[in-house]
């Protein structure tokens, strides 16, 4: 493996950031659209995406994914 290449774990944290980011900015705008009630359709697919995005950050911390971040 070269310098420039990622190990399995550097993938691992790399998308588990990735995904924290994605729920801190979903949580970020389900408040603001909870506090507007204006687009009560909108927010409820702002919380099917969080939570879709929180399932997956667990199956990564948990290992149940690590096959996706093998060296092919």
């Amino acid at each position: 493996m070269s310098e420039d290449e990622l190990n399995e774990q550097q993938k691992k944290d790399a998308v588990a950031d990735f995904l924290r980011r994605c729920i801190e900015y979903a949580d970020e705008t389900i408040a603001k659209k909870t506090q507007s009630a204006d687009d009560p359709e909108g927010l409820e697919k702002w919380v099917a995406y969080r939570d879709y995005t929180d399932y997956a950050l667990k199956e990564v911390e948990a290992g149940d994914l690590n096959h996706w971040f093998t060296q092919n």
